[in-house]
């Protein structure tokens, strides 16, 4: 294989997009990663507990004996909640990066938000500005539709700011709307039925339809 055929191949599976992007943890491996989550967390503990900072202080034999016994103890425990704490600081910041990867390189959001088991709008909210309207992917498939239906005609196109699709239509009876201010769509056919009910209401001068 020569090094521009390579190329090619790596461009093309850098361009394919896997849908859906990923299978839900079995519950097998969601007890692997809650045990590695508690590795993280007693490894944390080590430096942050004062009773670990104490038994450190005494002779290993002893030290080794009452570490037994930390997780009888009320502080103990504390620090490990304390330690979970800071994990969950820092799984959202990674959380924040990763998804300003996703956004960058096409992911929308109903994409980011059922990544992260949140609505669209809560996706949107959280990471606000995150989806990227100059990265050439955000517009893969999601080209402009423009149809006619009942004497009038729409424009549905894709907002990649809001991560949806949004219409605007001109009806029979010269009648112009458009989605409502923050309405969004996950689909382009949603709002091309959205634009085409209200085409179908405006066939005449007075919204009656024929």
């Amino acid at each position: 294989m020569t090094t521009d055929e390579m190329g090619a191949r790596i461009d093309a599976f850098l361009l394919q997009r896997f849908d859906p992007p990923w299978t839900d943890p079995t519950a097998e491996q969601a007890d692997q990663c809650r045990a590695r989550i508690e590795d993280v967390a007693r490894e944390l503990v080590r430096s942050i507990s004062a009773r670990e900072a104490h038994l450190r202080d005494l002779s290993r034999d002893v030290a080794g004996t009452l570490t037994l016994s930390n997780g009888e103890t009320a502080d103990w425990n504390l620090s490990m909640l304390r330690a979970l704490r800071q994990i969950k600081t820092e799984t959202e910041r990674l959380a924040d990066d990763f998804a300003a990867e996703a956004g960058m390189h096409g992911a929308n959001y109903p994409d980011l938000g059922a990544a992260w088991g949140i609505t669209r709008q809560g996706a949107r909210k959280r990471w606000s500005h995150t989806v990227s309207a100059l990265n050439p992917d955000t517009y893969r498939g999601r080209e402009p539709i423009h149809f006619e239906a009942f004497g009038g005609e729409a424009r549905v196109s894709f907002h990649p700011d809001d991560g949806g699709w949004w219409w605007i239509a001109t009806a029979a009876n010269r009648r112009t709307a458009e989605a409502p201010e923050g309405v969004t769509y996950d689909t382009s056919e949603e709002a091309s039925a959205a634009a085409g009910a209200f085409l179908a209401a405006n066939t005449t001068t007075d919204g009656v339809t024929t």
